[in-house]
């Protein structure tokens, strides 16, 4: 069965014939559905013609509109040779001067108070006005109110602002005592005094600020001075913006208004009672479901979805658990199985891209375009430990086995500091293979859970203890491979290009090119095994050309904290940290078990380990690796005795291999290596290379 859709005035005529097709993609939902209730249970194919349409509320779907199975699944899918674009945005036309190169365009007060919070000229995001009008301030001192209320700033850095507290008046800032630079928040100000130079928020933010915390002051008119930057009047009902090209009548300019632009929503895996629910764009989903109350059987393809919403306000994680008005997408889907997105293009997001929330399974995301969002590219979401009334730790293991597979995914995070690629919190099982991330200001792809220390008592009426207490942690057994991350950290400190923190058991990074990435401030790392990250195997990876740039520290090439992680043939070139490998026992957490063994580590370092408070367990294995430096410089070590807790002081090779009666590298060996690069980026060893002698397996790009 086939429909069509044609961006086109409905007519009374309409039946999703080719000749007369549904003037909108819900009518054709509506169509299918009916299908659907009828008993049909062959594919249907919606096609979707060339156009723009533009949406009221978000496209909805609900378990009423699942397909029947694999070989009745229901596609909506681009026409041949058509771009068809989904959109959540609305266009501002009816612009007037408003003086000093600004003009303002009336939307309504109503209208803004619960939406409009980021805008777009001609595809590129406007900037709320701002001070500074790049990089940040920096916090004076605590505010007396409170730790996390507020903070002083210094006389001077940014303008006088009239009724700050009433205009919309926000500050943008990284907390954690002026040191961590781990998560951003979005703040409502309550309050400037400018006699005492203090900023007092709405919401204390979870963590202290100090001097040197960053920030910046946003979305007041009197910051509004450069081209590309907007202001919302919400008490007005207008938005002021200067354009970066005039005349402003002949551009693209679109304030989004909806927070998902496709919500694909089914009834939390049991049947509901009742006639539905409304959601925030007055679509109607169906709560009562069919069977389990799970969508399935659903696929997008060759579509442009476009223009979400952000948050009047955004707050940090709690322990990773994100909060849930951030837990939007282009495309947030919830309550579902067996879900394609496929072909697709993902751009300009108020937050992320893709959205995996809560009970969702084998979700496929392949071959997209996933850019210019706000926050990620594509995040699933679990369950937190003891969150959801699940009976046991087993049962809350809802959200997993998804294929995110060949997509490129670039220029996130543009609201949010820590916007990452690809975020997995508590979901596991998952295949995360080939795809190209980039212009990220934290990683690239992240997996969270939580650390033994930070549990509570007990979970699901089960007490937590040491041997069980990664059953209670599910972004386990994926499989990160054949990805390609660059230009990642922009923004943020101690983390890294690949990162996991509190993750489940057996997980694989493999086969993974890591490159031309810098640390900017602070320290970071190119792989980071953080805290509680145990029994990773990291593997066949490709390291090269990280740097440190301005204050920033390129501190290891690779930091494996944890317990059981198997570090092993991996290619570390031309990176400028201070140590190929680093590890430290952190937060109480043990660090122990560890294995190194044939990596082949050149120009990454003048040490090859940086041991942080080193004991006599923190080493499995260690040997048959290979150590170069261009200058014919012998590899050193720093950490594992003498007291140096901290590996500031560098030991003598040879010191190192007679430690412990021998027991480490006794066949590594500092030789060249014999590197071959054909093409920058792509390396090789010839047959006369003496990786071979230590039993290197040629990587992907040597085959």
């Amino acid at each position: 069965m086939e429909y069509f859709v044609k961006c086109i005035e409905g007519g009374a005529a309409e039946d999703g014939s080719r000749e007369r097709p549904w003037s909108s993609i819900a009518k054709a939902r509506d169509a299918v559905r009916r299908d659907r209730s009828a008993g049909y249970a062959g594919q249907v194919t919606v096609w979707i013609g060339e156009g723009r349409y533009m949406l009221d509320g978000p496209l909805a779907f609900d378990a009423g509109d699942s397909g029947a199975g694999e070989e009745g699944r229901t596609i909506y899918r681009a026409m041949p040779d058509a771009s068809p674009v989904i959109s959540g945005g609305r266009l501002l036309k009816e612009w007037e001067p408003a003086g000093d190169g600004l003009y303002r365009c009336f939307v309504g007060a109503e209208a803004l108070r619960d939406c409009g919070h980021t805008l777009f000229e001609n595809g590129e995001r406007a900037c709320e006005a701002r001070s500074p009008k790049q990089g940040y301030h920096v916090v004076a001192g605590k505010w007396d109110g409170g730790n996390g209320s507020g903070f002083r700033f210094k006389r001077g850095d940014f303008p006088p602002i009239a009724d700050a507290a009433a205009c919309g008046l926000k500050v943008f800032i990284w907390p954690g005592e002026g040191e961590w630079n781990w998560f951003s928040e979005t703040k409502p100000v309550a309050a400037v005094d400018w006699e005492q130079d203090t900023v007092a928020f709405h919401d204390p933010a979870p963590w202290g600020i100090d001097q040197g915390s960053r920030y910046r002051m946003q979305g007041a008119r009197e910051l509004l001075t450069e081209p590309g930057e907007w202001y919302r009047d919400a008490r007005e009902g207008y938005v002021y913006y200067m354009p970066r090209t005039l005349p402003i009548e002949e551009q693209d300019i679109i304030l989004p208004f909806m927070k998902s632009v496709i919500a694909i929503r089914g009834g939390e895996g049991r049947p509901d009672s009742g006639a539905g629910r409304i959601d925030n764009g007055g679509d109607r989903l169906d709560t009562s479901g069919s069977k389990d109350g799970i969508v399935r059987h659903l696929e997008f393809r060759g579509l442009t979805i476009e223009m979400s919403d952000f948050v009047p306000a955004y707050r940090m994680p709690v322990s990773n658990r994100e909060r849930e008005e951030a837990r939007e997408g282009l495309i947030r889907i919830d309550n579902a199985a067996d879900i394609v997105i496929a072909d697709c293009n993902l751009r300009h997001a108020g937050l992320s891209g893709i959205v995996l929330n809560g009970h969702c399974k084998e979700i496929r995301i392949e071959n997209n375009r996933i850019e210019r969002l706000g926050f990620n590219g594509i995040y699933a979401i679990g369950f937190a430990p003891g969150e959801g009334g699940f009976g046991s730790a087993s049962e809350s293991d809802v959200n997993g086995g998804h294929a995110v597979v060949g997509n490129r995914i670039r220029s996130g995070g543009e609201l949010i500091g820590h916007g990452t690629g690809i975020q997995l919190y508590q979901s596991g099982g998952c295949a995360i293979e080939g795809n190209v991330i980039h212009g990220f200001p934290r990683y690239g792809i992240s997996l969270k859970g939580l650390r033994y220390k930070a549990m509570d008592p007990s979970y699901y009426g089960t007490t937590v203890t040491w041997d069980n207490h990664w059953t209670f942690l599910h972004a386990r057994n994926n499989t990160i491979a054949r990805n390609d991350i660059s230009d990642v950290m922009k923004d943020s400190q101690d983390g890294g290009m690949f990162e996991a923190w509190g993750a489940g058991l057996g997980n694989r990074i493999v086969d993974n090119r890591f490159h031309d990435s810098g640390i900017y401030f602070s320290v970071g790392y190119g792989i980071y095994l953080d805290d509680a990250a145990d029994g990773f195997l990291v593997a066949r990876n490709v390291l090269h050309d990280m740097y440190s740039e301005g204050k920033g520290k390129l501190w290891f090439a690779i930091f494996a904290k944890g317990i059981g992680n198997v570090i092993e043939n991996n290619l570390l070139v031309r990176n400028a940290a201070k140590a190929a490998i680093g590890t430290q026992e952190m937060a109480g957490e043990p660090n122990r078990d560890l294995t190194v063994r044939r990596n082949i580590v050149i120009d990454s370092g003048e040490q090859l380990y940086h041991f942080i408070n080193w004991n006599d367990a923190r080493l499995a294995e260690a040997d048959g690796n290979l150590f170069f430096r261009s200058g014919g410089e012998a590899p050193t070590v720093s950490g594992f005795y003498g007291g140096d807790t901290y590996g500031k002081i560098p030991i003598p090779w040879e010191e190192w291999r007679a430690f412990l009666g021998g027991r480490f590298d006794a066949n590594t060996i500092a030789v060249d290596p014999m590197l071959e690069e054909p093409v920058r980026g792509q390396f090789r060893f010839g047959p006369d290379s003496p990786v071979w002698g230590l039993g290197w397996q040629a990587l992907d790009t040597e085959d």
